[in-house]
C-alpha cells in the first residue's frame, strides 16, 4: 500500500510541481521553511528521517543530510560583492521534497535565487557535487531549482513504500 502523494504547496513565486501518483515515484517529505540560517536544522532533520525510513546505512546518512545542508546553505549565500536581504524582511521562504525512485532517491530544493546563483567555484558547491550525484541547478523567473540525488542500495529499495 502507499501513501497518497500530494504536490508542493502553492506559492506565488513558486508555482506547483505536479502530483507524483502514476509517475513511478512516491513523494516521502515536503518541507517549506522560512530561508534563514536559524531553519537549516530543520532541513538537515528531514534529511536524517526520510534516509532512516529507506533504511540507508550511517555513511549515506550523512552524506544525503551534508547534501541538504549545502543546497539549501547555497540559497542562503550571497555572490561575492553582493548582500541578501534578510528572510524576515523579505518572507522568503525555502522548499524541499524527497522523491523515491526504484533506484535513487531525487531531493530538490527550491527557493528566492540570489544574484548570480549558483556560486559554482565555492567550497561549498564542490562539497555538494562530492557527496551527491547527478547535481542540477537552474533559474526561472528568479526562482533557483536544486536537485539532486542518492542512489538507493539493496537494502534500502524495499522501506520507505508502505
Amino acid at each position: 500500500m502507499t501513501r497518497p502523494v500530494r504536490p508542493w504547496a502553492k506559492h506565488p513565486a513558486v508555482g506547483s510541481v505536479p502530483s507524483a501518483h502514476g509517475r513511478g515515484y512516491l513523494r516521502m517529505a515536503e518541507l517549506s521553511v522560512v530561508a534563514d540560517q536559524d531553519y537549516l536544522a530543520l532541513a538537515r532533520t528531514s534529511a536524517m528521517q526520510v534516509a532512516a525510513l529507506l533504511g540507508l546505512p550511517l555513511p549515506q546518512v550523512a552524506d544525503l543530510r551534508l547534501a541538504v545542508d549545502e543546497g539549501c546553505t547555497s540559497f542562503l549565500v550571497a555572490a561575492p560583492g553582493r548582500t541578501l536581504e534578510r528572510a524576515a524582511e523579505t518572507g522568503a521562504t525555502l522548499y524541499l521534497c524527497y522523491d523515491r525512485f526504484p533506484d535513487h532517491l531525487r531531493v530538490t530544493v527550491r527557493g528566492q535565487a540570489p544574484a548570480m546563483w549558483p556560486t559554482q567555484d565555492e567550497l561549498g558547491w564542490e562539497m555538494l557535487h562530492a557527496v551527491a550525484e547527478q547535481v542540477h541547478a537552474e533559474v526561472v523567473d528568479g526562482i533557483g531549482t536544486l536537485t539532486f540525488t542518492e542512489p538507493l542500495t539493496a537494502a534500502g529499495l524495499d522501506a520507505g513504500l508502505g
